[in-house]
């Protein structure tokens, strides 16, 4: 009997002292990636420990697929390997995303004395569209400049109708373009 309850104590002290991890994901999660301008979120990730207590200097790897939609990391390659510093926190550095657009995942795994947990951060790479508003640009400013033009020439009337002055009294000269009126005659 005092055997058994000697091992229950020792798998229980054991148990004790291993320090469950997991990862929190900070910054980076659905990210959406500009693979035009080749720029991207770093992944943020923060390691815990089983009392939510920040766990300094856990490796951290960070991994992003080998093809397709990807990204690549400051060091020029899809895996990257860190510490968590003194706030439980690591940060993929110098994300890139690749030309290939979609979604991908980044993996990363946190392990410290022999414990590990591992996540999983979504992102997508994108081409941002272009407007071509220039067509429309002209076409404001055209009924912008035509509501000007009819506006001044209300005023000159004095806000009476055509049919109320059979002849106008002042007169203005619209030119295409920029607006502008002429002095009274």
């Amino acid at each position: 009997m005092y055997r058994i309850c000697a091992l229950f104590l020792a798998v229980a002290l054991l148990a004790a002292a291993e320090t469950r991890l997991q990862i929190v994901v900070v910054e980076g999660q659905n990210a959406i990636n500009n693979s035009k301008t080749h720029t991207g979120r770093e992944p943020v990730i923060e390691v815990r420990d089983d009392k939510v207590a920040p766990v300094a200097g856990a490796v951290v790897t960070f991994q992003a697929p080998g093809t397709g939609p990807s990204a690549v990391f400051g060091t020029g390659e899809t895996t990257f390997l860190t510490q968590t510093d003194a706030s439980g926190r690591a940060t993929g550095q110098g994300l890139k995303p690749n030309n290939a657009k979609g979604p991908f995942e980044i993996r990363v795994t946190a392990s410290l004395n022999g414990e590990t947990a591992s996540a999983v951060i979504a992102q997508t790479n994108a081409v941002p569209s272009e407007t071509k508003s220039s067509g429309k640009k002209v076409l404001l400013i055209t009924l912008l400049a035509g509501a000007a033009a009819g506006g001044a020439a209300a005023a000159l009337h004095g806000g009476k109708s055509a049919a109320a002055t059979p002849t106008p009294t002042n007169t203005g000269t619209i030119v295409p373009g920029s607006p502008s009126f002429g002095p009274p005659h």
